[in-house]
């Protein structure tokens, strides 16, 4: 066979070189519910960009934002079967794989932002990933505050009397259902998709999420009441499947923890920045603001300790965090 002219051959070792890094690319699929302008669909972003910039383009992350492919429990699912490689969401959605990750959503556990960064970015926090790692094989990267869960409701709520009149969206998750449960309200376990729907047509009355959630998903077109109940001061986290995670080099597992926990980093001040904002501009779309005595709900839940013995050790080990 005739050998190809010159110029033709160094066209195609070009050519191959030039895919050469296409070919090295890792792209990995991330999922998550929140939709644009809402700080974690920004924090995703901002994310994505600080890994591929890093890596020199070598490593890619590939939003599927909005709950585009799904809520986030089939999402978390994904993570087994490689439909997706990373999933932002709440630590505590772990806890339908074991319990111990349900000590994010613990009641009235984390006292202020100061403990919280004392916790989740300290031994304590990094132990638990551990833990989380072990029981459930999710791995978990970084941790972000997300602002205090507050109730919201169409009824008003002044005291722990006022809560046993309301049917309450809670997520599907036994800490959150048990939590409010406790305190009297009749709970409906429901994804977050149906979620604005059943508010408006009043299939149940209220529902409890941080401010942001109540902003970005525009509750305040279906809800008159914030009830501020601060009962949890939830984290956001990167969740991966720890076998296939440990699978890609270990330079980018680095790079993946290291951006992974900036991110998040960024996510808290910029939260502890705004929102009080939020609170006014809810304020202005017309809800109102209930203050209640928080110390008389977090005795009222003082027996449900006794519901979650392997959870114990950790609220004990947190709780002790100075």
């Amino acid at each position: 066979m005739a050998r190809p002219p010159l110029p033709a051959l160094l066209m195609s070792v070009g050519l191959l070189i030039a895919a050469g890094p296409a070919w090295s690319q890792t792209v990995l699929k991330m999922a998550h519910i929140y939709p644009p302008g809402n700080i974690w669909y920004e924090t995703a972003e901002a994310y994505a960009k600080a890994v591929e910039a890093k890596s020199g383009g070598k490593l890619k992350i590939q939003i599927a934002p909005n709950g585009s492919t799904g809520d986030w429990p089939a999402s978390i699912e994904g993570l087994k079967i490689g439909t997706n490689d990373i999933v932002l969401q709440s630590v505590g959605t772990l806890d339908r794989y074991h319990v111990v990750a349900g000590v994010e959503a613990y009641p009235y556990l984390i006292r202020d932002l100061d403990h919280f960064r004392k916790v989740y970015d300290g031994p304590v926090g990094a132990e638990l990933y551990d833990e989380i790692a072990k029981k459930t094989t999710f791995r978990i990267i970084g941790a972000g505050y997300r602002g205090m869960r507050q109730m919201s409701s169409n009824k008003p709520v002044r005291n722990l009397a006022d809560v046993k009149s309301v049917k309450l969206r809670v997520p599907p998750l036994k800490i959150y259902r048990l939590t409010w449960d406790t305190l009297g309200a009749s709970t409906v376990p429901m994804g977050a998709a149906e979620l604005f729907t059943s508010l408006q047509q009043g299939v149940v009355d209220g529902q409890e999420n941080p401010l942001e959630v109540i902003e970005s998903m525009k509750f305040n077109e279906v809800q008159k009441y914030v009830v501020e109940t601060g009962h949890v001061s939830g984290a956001m986290t990167w969740i991966f499947h720890e076998p296939r995670l440990k699978r890609l080099p270990e330079d980018q597992q680095k790079l993946l923890k290291a951006e992974g926990e900036a991110a998040m980093h960024a996510a808290t001040e910029r939260m502890a920045r705004t929102e009080a904002e939020i609170k006014a501009r809810l304020t202005a779309k017309g809800m109102q603001f209930i203050a209640v005595d928080r110390a008389a709900f977090a005795n009222a839940l003082a027996p449900m300790g006794k519901e979650f013995p392997e959870m114990a050790p950790w609220v004990a080990k947190i709780q002790a965090v100075k």
